[in-house]
């Protein structure tokens, strides 16, 4: 029996073939690093902002913004990474976009376990810091 996929067991497996299979596997297991790494600069840029000497401490905190811009920007060069070796990897086209996401969800879940470890178990620095004394 010849089919155009990998034959495991007489099924087939989905994967084009076992190197890409790792290559998707190992791009999750990067993706690890890289989604904890975007979660911890979203504590970082929130933590920032509060070392400013603003008075007005009675507002929103105004590193968050720029936290979530890395934390997207991070997760959307992620997802583009996966999808792109997922394609590589899987048969199917709704196979591969199933497998991105799900790889992203898979290493931003794990990623975001150290960030919290590091930080407290806060995602960003509570607003004020600290209570403003004149």
């Amino acid at each position: 029996m010849v089919t155009t996929g990998v034959v495991v067991s007489g099924r087939r497996s989905g994967w084009t073939s076992p190197g890409w299979a790792a290559l998707y596997w190992v791009t999750v297991a990067l993706g690890v690093v890289g989604g904890g790494g975007s979660w911890l600069w979203l504590y970082l840029a929130s933590e920032e902002s509060t070392r400013g000497a603003t008075p007005d401490r009675t507002g929103a905190n105004p590193g968050i913004p720029t936290g979530v811009a890395g934390l997207v920007i991070g997760h959307v060069v992620g997802v583009a990474l996966l999808l792109l070796t997922a394609r590589l990897a899987r048969l199917g086209g709704r196979s591969a976009v199933a497998f991105a996401v799900l790889g992203l969800v898979i290493a931003s879940g794990i990623g975001v376990a150290p960030s919290l470890q590091l930080t407290g178990g806060r995602l960003v620095v509570p607003w004020p810091h600290e209570p403003y004394t004149p």
